[in-house]
């Protein structure tokens, strides 16, 4: 069972190095648009790799996308910086590269932060997807359990009682003996 408590306003969430943004709820839409972009910068990353290689030209500055934890840590970075560019309103604390004036809230800048400050983007993602979790963790309350089985829900009646062994004893036996053997020419 789920509760619609969300936020349905604007907040703000402090990501630490005194930096706070301002974001809009974590929504479906917002969700499904962070991870449409996503895709497109995997494919098209993917399309400049495999341009490279086959025009015989080094790949050094690009991602080996050969290698799948690569491509999936890549998914990683590229859906929580999709997230941040969908939901980020505003923010304080992120100055421009001279360090004078605040930087502008734009997807260049959004990438920039993420990417030379990596724990900030960690926590940006855990801090407005954790309602998400929460709520996925709700909702697969009474999904399957570690073992494999289904959900256990509440117990309706006792376990069955039996005085007897639901197997009988096996009964000792004698030994056959061999058969006998017959000789024939």
């Amino acid at each position: 069972m789920i509760k619609l408590t969300l936020p349905k306003e604007p907040y703000w969430l402090d990501l630490g190095l005194d930096v706070r943004i301002k974001v809009r709820p974590c929504t479906s839409a917002i969700f499904y648009q962070a991870r449409a972009r996503m895709n497109q910068r995997l494919q098209a990353l993917g399309e400049q790799w495999r341009n490279c290689k086959e025009a015989g030209l080094s790949t050094d500055n690009l991602p080996n996308l050969d290698d799948e934890p690569t491509r999936e840590a890549l998914a990683e970075q590229y859906l929580t910086q999709g997230l941040a560019e969908a939901a980020i309103l505003e923010w304080e604390g992120v100055l421009d590269a001279e360090g004078d004036a605040a930087a502008k809230v734009e997807a260049q800048g959004i990438r920039d932060l993420f990417d030379f400050y990596w724990m900030i983007a960690e926590r940006f993602r855990q801090q407005y997807t954790g309602m998400r979790e929460l709520l996925d963790a709700e909702k697969n309350a009474f999904g399957p359990e570690s073992n494999g089985t289904s959900a256990t829900g509440l117990t309706t009646a006792d376990d069955a009682k039996s005085k007897t062994s639901p197997v009988p004893e096996a009964k000792p036996t004698n030994k056959a003996s061999a058969a006998p053997t017959s000789k024939t020419s």
